[in-house]
């Protein structure tokens, strides 16, 4: 028990030896002295939002006619006159209804886009303002 008592004893002096000599080899080092790492920042430039303007909306005219049973001989015969083909397309009344709705609906919706592509244009305006004065403190 003794025996190996005495050998760990040994063994933990014999490593500590090691170190230290390793240790000590680090401080006769020959080579050049390390170089100064000089560290420094600057703003960074970020990409600037641009957004094309929408085309004008220009409408082209629609020809609406009603057409009941009491006008529909005078209304075929008036688009024999033309030369056109005669030809329907009927909406119901709810159908009708409908369709305004869904142009009143799209007109709110292409609204909201314009307000969400504004308030980008307005947060990127900020920002590089932002930018452009903490450059400028520098």
């Amino acid at each position: 028990m003794q025996k190996m008592h005495v050998r760990s004893i040994a063994n933990v002096l014999g490593f500590t030896m090691i170190i230290s000599l390793l240790g000590g080899c680090s401080l006769l080092s020959l080579g050049p002295k390390p170089q100064v790492i000089e560290v420094s920042s600057k703003p960074v430039d970020k990409p600037t939002l641009t957004l094309p303007n929408a085309d004008e909306l220009n409408l082209r005219d629609v020809d609406w006619v009603i057409i009941t049973p009491e006008n529909f001989e005078e209304a075929v015969a008036e688009l024999e006159k033309t030369g056109r083909p005669v030809a329907f397309f009927a909406l119901t009344d709810k159908g009708y209804e409908n369709l305004g709705l869904n142009l009143s609906d799209l007109r709110a919706y292409i609204q909201q886009q314009q307000a969400i592509i504004a308030a980008y244009k307005g947060y990127y305006e900020k920002a590089e303002e932002a930018l452009e004065g903490a450059v400028k403190e520098q």
